[in-house]
């Protein structure tokens, strides 16, 4: 096989990594749509404004863990230094447990007052239902760094879903045990919001049976995979042997800049809520209930959608760090740049047509998921569908800078785009009556700045040349042509049965269809790179019987 082959041979982890995270999204879509019914748009606006504040504390405490001990464990790996990938490993745990019960305790006792500063008053009781939550993942991010770091992304893979799944059940039954709960309350003291609190604070609470079932599955498969460490141990002969104080620097050094990185990056939408949140209530003095109906229209339909091919790029991001390192850490500067080239590609050939596709089929494909108000969020997806290209390449492109060691990079350009970002959120939330669609604009923005930035750091830094025929021309012209077909036969399907589900659908198969198509006919992808996908045999089988190949 080619040196390209051997290099694009981490698109495949990348894969697995980006099939099990389209699955978690599609559970997740699916489980929503009974938790949104449950719960109202109200309801999920205080569900949302209470997972963003766990979202970031699980930033700062343990959502990092997974990149920084994978990172540090790599680098051990490809030297053949098991004996110090081990203590590690060992050092990393104790490390992010007591972050975990640090950030756990913040939330659990801190509750009312985040609650308070977001102007979503009756987010509390979520927020300490998902205190616990925050212990328990503080080791799952080690463990899946671990598997990561030795370059298996299965059981991070497998551990996501079986956390998603048990998580979906969990969250449906608990928000209408504890909405119907609420609502006992509210008839008693003849109050109005016992109801929306305890159901959202329900729907957090599979949050945390998930976390606890992915961490008995990794736990489970760490002591298998330990006999066959245990050999690897053996055959160590390292001279050197890091001592705790070593380790303990290299995780601070590691984790603070890809802390600060993920952070500034993800706490766009905590800022998002709480500047919403805080100028509808004292600037424009609409109504808690009305504000909080408007952000969980943004959070629990639109940016769960956008969300899904988003996470594609994540997990791909997930996959080349380790990657990178090795080639970066060998001065094989040629398979860095093919594998950067690789990454960029594979994102944008779905980034790209999920765009389209969401434009298109905006207010349909929420019509089908979703109940209540469709047509705002619909609105709210053809401004901001754009954004989805934006996110992943500044999500893939974030990752590459942090494996070729230039750690800084990402945190200066986020907080330039983070920056950007609240100034232009604020001016037109408070000049303007855009109200929730200003949120929208300002999302679209935000990784675009980003992008940019992004792409001139890397260019700086590995005279990285991007290739735009094949990664961006080829897939755009696949994929505008794919929006209209799919328009054309969402409409007709719409005037032949009249049911917007059986339309939409059908729409999206032929979408996908018409899609991969169009990428044979354009050449974008060729034999080698579908090889490289999961089940890619299969696929070229079916294109070569059909004369596509």
């Amino acid at each position: 096989m080619s040196k390209k082959s051997n290099s694009n041979s981490f698109l495949l982890h990348g894969s697995i990594l980006a099939f099990s995270s389209i699955l978690c999204r599609v559970i997740g879509i699916l489980y929503r749509i009974p938790l949104q019914r449950t719960l109202g748009d109200v309801g999920m606006g205080y569900y949302s404004a209470a997972f963003q504040v766990y979202s970031i504390l699980l930033l700062l405490s343990s959502y990092s863990m997974p990149l920084a001990v994978s990172k540090l464990i790599s680098a051990r790996v490809a030297k053949g230094e098991y004996k110090n990938a081990s203590k590690i490993f060992r050092d990393s745990t104790i490390f992010s447990l007591i972050m975990g019960l640090l950030s756990g305790g913040i939330t659990y006792f801190g509750a009312d007052v985040f609650a308070s500063f977001t102007k979503y008053t009756h987010s509390a009781v979520a927020l300490r239902i998902l205190a616990p939550t925050l212990v328990i993942m503080s080791v799952v991010g080690v463990l899946r760094g671990f598997f990561q770091g030795m370059g298996s992304m299965i059981p991070t893979a497998v551990s996501n879903i079986l956390e998603q799944i048990s998580n979906a059940i969990v969250s449906v039954v608990a928000a209408w045990y504890l909405y119907d709960f609420g609502s006992k309350i509210d008839a008693s003291k003849g109050e109005n919001f016992n109801a929306v609190a305890w159901g959202a604070a329900g729907g957090t609470l599979g949050t945390g049976i998930g976390a606890l079932c992915s961490l008995l599955f990794l736990a489970f498969t760490y002591s298998i995979y330990k006999k066959i460490y245990r050999r690897k141990l053996r055959r160590d002969r390292s001279r050197r042997t890091l001592s705790h104080l070593d380790i303990t620097n290299l995780i601070v050094l590691t984790i603070i800049p890809v802390i600060l990185s993920t952070t500034i990056y993800n706490i766009s939408e905590m800022l998002d809520s709480t500047i919403f949140g805080n100028i509808m209530h004292s600037v424009k003095h609409i109504e808690e209930e009305t504000y909080s109906s408007l952000y969980g229209m943004f959070s629990g339909k639109y940016r769960l959608l956008t969300n899904v091919p988003v996470s594609i790029a994540a997990s791909l991001a997930s996959a080349i760090i380790p990657s990178l390192i090795a080639s970066y850490s060998r001065g094989d500067n040629e398979d860095v740049l093919i594998k950067v080239d690789s990454s960029i590609k594979f994102t944008m050939l779905l980034a790209i047509p999920a765009s389209v596709g969401m434009f298109v089929l905006s207010e349909p494909i929420m019509g089908l998921l979703f109940s209540g108000n469709i047509h705002i969020p619909g609105n709210m997806m053809r401004i901001g569908a754009i954004s989805i290209i934006f996110y992943s390449i500044s999500t893939i492109t974030n990752s590459v800078l942090q494996g070729i060691d230039r750690m800084r990079v990402p945190i200066i350009n986020s907080s330039i785009g983070l920056i950007i970002h609240v100034i232009i959120l604020s001016v037109l939330l408070a000049t303007t009556d855009l109200g929730i669609y200003a949120v929208v604009i300002s999302d679209v923005l935000f990784p675009l700045s980003i992008c940019l930035l992004n792409a001139m750091s890397i260019k700086k830094y590995i005279n990285y040349k991007q290739e735009w025929i094949n990664t961006f021309v080829k897939p755009g012209i696949s994929a505008i042509f794919m929006g209209i077909i799919t328009f054309l036969v969402y409409k007709g399907c719409n005037l032949l049965f009249g049911i917007n589900s059986i339309s939409c659908i059908i729409a999206i198969l032929v979408a996908v269809i018409v899609y991969a198509v169009m990428l044979l006919l354009t050449k974008a992808v060729d034999e080698e790179q579908l090889y490289e996908m999961p089940k890619g045999y299969l696929i070229i089988k079916v294109f070569k019987r059909i004369g596509l190949l």
